[in-house]
């Protein structure tokens, strides 16, 4: 059983030069303080979802004391209780407030593609065809993180019922 951290021995906490340290909170199962190779010290919750092992970085320290770490930790394990991912939340939160609204929707990112990729290729016309075509009336204003594998197969799918395999 870990011993519970104190923050005496947060800040007295040494990197190793190979490799980064992971040392538990044994007051908050989960609770680990990560330990650079260079010295930079951070906060990070273990936990499992859905059967599988996941890792939610909470902060920095000092900026994240063993209070506010503790504290972080404890909503997260508490949404966790209520059937809610706390790493995926996150995450989910970051993306919303990277100030451009429009930068993950899915038209977007196809204009960025015609413009960077496919504009080099002598069938440029006929690729952004198909895209308006046989994609972006399906997903034009959908969020790219919310298209799944399951949607590409239902739209590849759609195009070889009609007769066209060669374009899927």
């Amino acid at each position: 059983m870990a011993r519970a951290l104190t923050t005496k021995a947060v800040e007295a906490a040494k990197p190793e030069p190979e490799k980064r340290r992971e040392i538990p909170d044994g007051a908050l199962p989960g609770l680990y303080l990560v330990v650079q190779p260079g010295g930079g010290k951070s906060w990070a919750l273990r936990y499992r979802h859905a059967g599988k092992p996941r890792k939610m970085t909470i902060g920095r320290y000092p900026a994240f004391g063993l209070k506010e770490a503790r504290a972080e930790a404890g909503k997260a394990l508490q949404a966790l209780e209520h059937g809610t991912d706390p790493g995926a939340a996150k995450l989910a939160a970051k993306r919303r407030d990277d100030g451009e609204p429009d930068r993950d929707k899915f038209s977007t990112v196809v204009d960025l593609f015609l413009r960077r990729h496919a504009s080099r290729n002598r069938r440029a016309d006929d690729v952004a065809a198909m895209f308006r075509r046989e994609v972006m009336q399906a997903w034009g204003e959908r969020k790219i993180h919310d298209i799944a594998k399951r949607d590409v197969i239902d739209v590849l799918d759609r195009i070889v019922d009609r007769g066209s395999p060669v374009t899927a």
